[in-house]
């Protein structure tokens, strides 16, 4: 890609009390779900929240922040499996803090040591936890995002 432009990746993002956290995954994983599930959620706690992006993300370092934006035709839309497309409320962009990716349940280490990815040349905390698990994964990034439970900030 050229200097300048942004990437654009396969990946949900949503913005969660102000940290932009994108969901990768293979095509069915739950990507969606989760994102969907997560803005539910935070809703629910009283924490501001919104989509940023469902199923591409554009991503493009400023500064010290990799940002991520929706691609204009996608702006605003999630596809929820059984349901079809639905428009939700979004930000414009999130500086990514957080990276999951979903999984097979197998490949997932019990007592994994902390990760990060490289992301346009910024490291960013990265976790696997298992695809198709929205529930239990939607508490774990809000409790990673929330630093509660003891859990180191994301």
């Amino acid at each position: 890609m050229s200097a300048g432009l942004p990437s654009n990746i396969h990946a949900s993002c949503v913005s969660v009390a102000g940290k932009g956290v994108v969901i990768r995954g293979a095509a069915r994983s739950g990507k969606s779900s989760l994102a969907f599930l997560l803005l539910r959620r935070a809703e629910a706690l009283g924490i501001r929240a919104a989509l940023v992006c469902d199923d591409q993300a554009l991503i493009e370092r400023e500064g010290d922040d990799v940002v991520a934006r929706a691609p204009v035709s996608i702006k605003g839309l999630i596809e929820i499996s059984g349901v079809g497309l639905v428009r939700l409320p979004t930000f414009d962009e999130a500086p990514i803090r957080l990276i999951v990716d979903l999984v097979p349940r197998e490949r997932i280490e019990r007592l994994p040591e902390e990760r990060e990815a490289d992301v346009l040349g910024a490291r960013i905390r990265r976790v696997f936890l298992p695809e198709r698990e929205a529930a239990f994964a939607a508490e774990v990034v809000l409790a990673l995002i929330s630093g509660n439970g003891g859990w180191r900030d994301a």
